[in-house]
């Protein structure tokens, strides 16, 4: 366990899948979390659940690719807590499409909520940081922002466009003592991976008779060498890491959490 008393946490995505997991896991750590999601009502459930245990939290409606959104939930978090302590950027998007049928308006889709989301949060955080000479960032990656995957040209430029933010985020924001991570996940069964998944049968005839979680199941196991899907306490786990004084001198780093699946 790492002790998060007293700290501050602003999660995005954090209504539902793997954004809850980390929510969760930073609560329980002692953290007050500030749960932004773009549905509020799922980030007020969430909230509700945490209140419930004797935490503190705070639910904020904020589409992270909307500049005065980002500035409104930096806001109610300061005003509701005081102060910003770590931000975790995982509010995301994804798309399955051939090349030549991937239109404009997805392309722009997934790259203005994965990155540019993850752009003008950190901005607007990294302000609140500078001033106090701490903090910590972590952006959710993914390991297609390290190899390119077919059918998701726009999902890995968005992530490793997200990989180069953090590390060049990391060399500027060092001077001030925050610390910038990525966390890269494998193959976790989330609503976006169902998502993916109808996409990929949708583009591939030879997956035509398998359902969504089969789908999940062939691209597991066919990547992965520990041959189990990972978790959102998985991911959570090394989150909570990551913004804990034990890892006090790692920074600029993506962190692979996928079961061997890409090694690097």
């Amino acid at each position: 366990m790492y002790n998060l008393n007293g700290q501050v946490a602003i999660v995005t995505g954090a209504g539902s899948g793997l954004g809850k997991a980390i929510a969760l896991r930073l609560s329980l750590e002692g953290a007050a979390i500030v749960a932004a999601d773009v549905k509020k009502k799922d980030a007020e459930r969430l909230v509700e659940e945490m209140k419930n245990l004797g935490r503190r939290a705070l639910a904020v409606e904020a589409d992270v690719a909307e500049e005065k959104e980002v500035a409104q939930m930096v806001k109610a978090a300061l005003d509701h807590f005081g102060s910003i302590d770590i931000l975790v950027n995982n509010a995301g998007v994804a798309g399955a499409s051939p090349i030549v049928d991937l239109s404009e308006t997805e392309w722009d889709r997934i790259l203005r909520v994965n990155l540019k989301g993850t752009f003008l949060c950190a901005k607007a955080v990294a302000q609140e940081m500078i001033l106090r000479k701490k903090g910590r960032i972590v952006n959710i990656a993914s390991i297609a922002g390290k190899r390119g995957v077919e059918f998701l040209e726009a999902y890995c430029s968005s992530k490793f466009g997200v990989i180069g933010f953090t590390q060049a985020l990391a060399r500027e924001l060092g001077r001030y003592g925050i610390r910038v991570n990525a966390v890269c996940p494998g193959y976790i069964w989330t609503p976006l991976w169902e998502k993916l998944a109808q996409d990929i049968k949708d583009n591939n005839p030879a997956l035509a008779d398998k359902n969504l979680q089969e789908v999940f199941e062939i691209r597991m196991h066919a990547a992965t060498p520990l041959g189990r899907a990972q978790t959102g306490d998985d991911v959570a786990s090394l989150v909570a890491f990551l913004v804990s004084g034990e890892a006090r001198n790692i920074t600029g780093q993506a962190i692979n959490v996928d079961g061997g699946a890409a090694m690097n």
